[in-house]
């Protein structure tokens, strides 16, 4: 059983045989290139594995431990941040709350700057993903008020291997350019 189709530059009617399914051939009346089309009924379906459901179970799991290490981390930094030194190896340092300085520890303190320059700076990443420069102006603000603290962040996330969740459909070169571009804005 042959093949009826027409030819796209010409338009004439070629017959081909059933053998040349799925191949090019050339016209008959015009020369040029013409595929041939695999019927309908000899389309196979290919059958495709499952999701592997502890696969995405365990990279779950892994990424709610980064963040939750992230945010260990982010409040060790935050503890630095309000002039608390960090002690030698081999030496603890003094617990929040039972330092020196009045307010250590409390509430409201550092740890709400932190926090602030971190919404700012998922702020700004936002704003310029979708080219909201008046937003990202207003970010860029915010985070030069602690631009020490804000660059550390944007280091941070510069070094991260995994980026935050509103940027994950960011090419990752695009990404890296948001932050090496915001980090040299803040620069003094």
């Amino acid at each position: 059983m042959s093949i009826k189709l027409h030819c796209e530059h010409c338009g004439a009617s070629v017959t081909a045989p059933r053998e040349m399914a799925g191949r090019v051939s050339k016209c008959p009346a015009c020369g040029n290139p013409v595929y041939v089309p695999t019927p309908e009924e000899e389309i196979e379906e290919l059958p495709l594995a499952p999701e592997d459901v502890s696969d995405l179970q365990k990279e779950a799991m892994l990424q709610a431990e980064r963040r939750r290490l992230d945010s260990l981390l982010l409040r060790e930094n935050d503890g630095r941040d309000s002039g608390e030194t960090s002690e030698p190896a081999g030496r603890t340092a003094v617990p929040p709350g039972a330092g020196s300085q009045p307010g250590a520890g409390q509430t409201g303190g550092v740890g709400s700057i932190g926090s602030r320059l971190e919404k700012a700076l998922h702020t700004y990443l936002v704003a310029v993903r979708d080219s909201n420069l008046d937003a990202a102006e207003r970010a860029l603000n915010i985070l030069r008020m602690q631009p020490r603290t804000a660059r550390e962040l944007v280091d941070r996330l510069a070094t991260d291997q995994i980026p935050p969740p509103e940027m994950a459909k960011v090419p990752a070169t695009v990404y890296q350019g948001f932050l090496k571009s915001l980090r040299s804005r803040l620069q003094p």
